[in-house]
């Protein structure tokens, strides 16, 4: 019922060109103005292949039915 001073950092991401976006009319130019404070850019991982290891096996380790035999990835599908 009353106001609360709150302190907010907002992280959001895009899998299009946020600013060509803006210029063809397809995305907020006033939103992008306000998200695009502090860019990051992050290369694909198509570009970043010695992540892929590592990534597969954490989502196994993370998702595997606990109790159950852990299955594995073998060298040939990595």
């Amino acid at each position: 019922t009353r106001p609360v001073k709150v302190d907010v950092r907002i992280i959001a991401c895009a899998n299009r060109d946020l600013p060509h976006e803006v210029e063809q009319g397809r995305f907020r130019a006033d939103l992008f103005y306000r998200l695009n404070v502090f860019p990051v850019s992050m290369p694909a991982l198509r570009e970043r292949p010695a992540d892929i290891a590592p990534l597969a096996f954490t989502m196994l380790l993370r998702h595997a039915p606990k109790g159950e035999a852990m299955p594995w990835i073998g060298d040939a599908a990595l």
